[in-house]
């Protein structure tokens, strides 16, 4: 099973144009040899991984090895805070969403230079990508809601591709729950907070950024030319 895994497609972005079937693909950590092989009838080119070292070494992507491109350097940001807010079992949710909405809002200084990389490669390659993290949620979440504000989609629709991982909710819940037995994960009601999504959440990053547009462009380092280049790769 691929967990959390979609097609980003049709959303309409810069000067009415959509974006082109076939093209972006989000998801969870793909470990299962079978499941891996699916990419191929998507004819996936890169993989752009956002997992950090440890995650990458507790659970190897079973991609790695059939010739897909990986260019992004697994990095060392430590961010097992929401598995450790799982297991304190006196955490309410009310403080676990204000935690994920700090966390949030941390994403775009330390994850500026993952970004900068992204971008950096998907300017120099072609062809379909797929983008993930642990469960496709969060880190996967916000990389793909710079994507789409680069290629000119609304926040509404950026908004709805987001909220979509909460289909997956049950499926992540188990994910967790299979590597982290102890968690009592769709169970609780306290932990929902930290598997769902919420806009809340994206609005922590994205208020940290001002706009979209001014991130991509001040920190992330892309002018008109880059702009052009991205549209002209993923929209119709």
């Amino acid at each position: 099973m691929l967990l959390n895994f979609r097609q980003v497609a049709g959303l309409q972005g810069h000067e009415g144009r959509r974006i082109r079937p076939g093209m972006i693909f989000r998801g969870g950590a793909v470990t299962d040899p079978a499941a891996a092989l699916l990419m191929g009838n998507h004819r996936v080119a890169t993989v752009y991984d956002l997992r950090n070292r440890r995650e990458e070494a507790d659970r190897p992507s079973a991609l790695r090895g059939l010739g897909l491109r990986h260019p992004v350097r697994q990095h060392d940001i430590d961010l097992a805070a929401p598995i450790r807010m799982m297991r304190d079992s006196t955490a309410s949710a009310e403080s676990n969403r204000a935690a994920m909405l700090g966390i949030y809002g941390e994403l775009p200084h330390l994850f500026q230079p993952t970004f900068e990389a992204v971008f950096s490669d998907l300017l120099a390659s072609d062809g379909p990508i797929y983008i993930h993290c642990a469960v496709g949620k969060d880190r996967t979440g916000v990389m793909v809601a710079l994507l789409l504000s680069a290629l000119g989609v609304g926040r509404e629709a950026i908004d709805g591709d987001y909220l979509l991982s909460n289909d997956a909710y049950g499926d992540i819940a188990a994910s967790i729950r299979l590597r982290h037995p102890q968690l009592a994960t769709a169970e609780n009601p306290s932990l929902r907070p930290i598997i769902a999504v919420e806009t809340a959440y994206l609005d922590a990053f994205l208020d940290r950024i001002e706009t979209p547009e001014t991130y991509l462009r001040q920190k992330i380092g892309l002018d008109e030319a880059a702009l052009t280049a991205l549209r002209r790769r993923f929209l119709d």
